[in-house]
C-alpha cells in the first residue's frame, strides 16, 4: 500500500506540473513525460499496452487534424496509460474529455458559439485531473473520496 500511495503522490505531482505548463505556456514537458514513464514502473511495472491504448485516441486526431490535438498531449497519455494500465487509462479518458466537454459548454454559454468554436482550450490540465482521479479508483479503490 505505501508503494502505491508513493507511486500516486509522485504521479499526481507531475500531472500538476503539466497543467500548470500547459496554462502557462501551452506545452508538456518532455521530462514529465519520461518522468510518469518511469514512475510506472515503481511497484508492478508499466503497462505497454495501457499505454499505446490510452494514447491511440489521442493520436490519430493529432496526426489527422494540425493543430487539433498537440503532441505533448499525447506524449502525456502514453505515459499516463503506463502508470494506470489499459482500464484505468480509459476511466482517464473518459473522465478527461468529459470534463473538457464540460468546459467547452461552459464557453459556449458564455461567449456563443462562434467564439467557441475560435478558442483553444490546453488539454493538459482536463487529462491530469482524469488522470489523478483514475488512479486514485483503480488503485486505492476509491479510498480517498
Amino acid at each position: 500500500m505505501i508503494i502505491t500511495v508513493i507511486k500516486g503522490l509522485l504521479f499526481a505531482a507531475l500531472l500538476a506540473y503539466a497543467t500548470v505548463t500547459d496554462i502557462k505556456r501551452r506545452e508538456v514537458d518532455d521530462w514529465v513525460c519520461v518522468s510518469i514513464l518511469i514512475v510506472s514502473l515503481i511497484g508492478t511495472g508499466g503497462s505497454f499496452g495501457g499505454a499505446v491504448i490510452t494514447a491511440l485516441p489521442f493520436f490519430i486526431p493529432a496526426c489527422v487534424k494540425d493543430g487539433a490535438i498537440c503532441g505533448g498531449d499525447v506524449k502525456l497519455m502514453f505515459a499516463c496509460g503506463a502508470v494506470l494500465g489499459v482500464w484505468g487509462g480509459l476511466l482517464q479518458t473518459v473522465l478527461a474529455l468529459s470534463f473538457a466537454a464540460l468546459f467547452a459548454i461552459g464557453i459556449l454559454f458564455k461567449k456563443g458559439l462562434k467564439a467557441c468554436k475560435k478558442t483553444a482550450i490546453p488539454l493538459a490540465p482536463f487529462l491530469c485531473a482524469g488522470g489523478i482521479l483514475s488512479f486514485i479508483f483503480t488503485n486505492m479503490g476509491g479510498i480517498l473520496l
